[in-house]
């Protein structure tokens, strides 16, 4: 009697181990694939670009929107929000400037002054990767 009990259990452990002989969907299968590739994708991001994408989506999306387009969680903001979208609006303004109205406030650089200084909360190395990563709305 021992024996067939273990003989039993061994052949659950197997069956248990093959998956009772089903194969895995091809859908899940992809989707499985798609979540290892997004993760390899984002590990080979440089970290700059993912601290700049961060602290964007932190501090500036809600204005700015996720997307950069001005179109954020505050409606009804005059002036509206800059849309970093825009090729022709960020090819006009330097990178000194991107980072002046960070550290400053837009009102540094002549804009509205509904964004706030924000140079003491993020230090200098943080705003450029801020400045980075906004610059990837436009393609610039």
């Amino acid at each position: 009697m021992r024996t067939r009990t273990i003989a039993i259990l061994a052949a659950l452990s197997v069956l248990v181990v093959t998956g009772c002989g089903k194969k895995e969907g091809g859908k899940a299968k992809k989707n499985a694939m798609t979540a290892a590739d997004s993760a390899a994708a984002a590990s080979k991001q440089p970290f700059a670009m993912k601290e700049g994408r961060r602290l964007y989506n932190h501090y500036c999306g809600v204005c700015h929107g996720e997307t950069g387009d001005g179109a954020g969680q505050y409606y009804g903001l005059t002036p509206t929000p800059a849309n970093f979208t825009d090729r022709a609006f960020m090819k006009s303004l330097s990178d000194e400037v991107l980072f002046k109205s960070i550290n400053e406030g837009s009102a540094a650089v002549g804009k509205s002054n509904m964004c706030p200084p924000w140079g003491n909360s993020f230090n200098p190395e943080e705003i450029e990767f801020i400045v980075g990563y906004i610059k990837t709305f436009s393609g610039r």
